[in-house]
């Protein structure tokens, strides 16, 4: 059994959810390799009924060259430079490893667990209680100090 206060049970989910995202995101540098690639055009694309233009990234690996279509919305000038993570080292497996794209993006799914997790705790535990963690049936329960 696990007792915690409003402010540990907080930080608790609060780290565990910064500790997964981080724990994601590093399984994709382990073991990678970066290189540089070139935005080559865009293609245009129909996409729920709406127009939209997808960058083509561009990278050579052992004299080969490889092509990949980066998230739509992200913008780049014809000849830019940009770094792509190959994931183990394998050429088919390529990420755009730029702030927004590889980073930024990614936090966006681990918002709503972490409201969910905030909205949970702020209405469940109330101002001179803590609550009992259980690994048994009720799994959470308060108690009063």
């Amino acid at each position: 059994m696990l007792t915690l206060s409003k402010i540990q049970a907080l930080l608790l989910g609060v780290g565990l959810i910064v500790l997964i995202y981080s724990a994601e995101r590093s399984s994709h540098i382990i073991g990678a390799d970066i290189v540089h690639g070139e935005f080559v055009f865009y293609i245009d694309e129909v996409v729920d009924a709406e127009q939209v233009s997808f960058p083509i990234i561009e990278y050579a690996v052992r004299d080969s060259i490889y092509q990949f279509r980066a998230k739509r919305d992200t913008h780049y000038k014809v000849g830019q430079t940009v770094p792509v993570l190959l994931e183990n080292r394998n050429p088919d497996t390529p990420l755009l490893f730029t702030l927004g794209s590889f980073w930024l993006y990614p936090i966006l799914f681990y918002i709503l667990p972490l409201l969910i997790w905030i909205s949970f705790i702020t209405s469940y535990i109330g101002k001179n209680e803590y609550v009992a963690i259980r690994f048994d049936f009720p799994f959470f329960r308060k108690y009063k100090k």
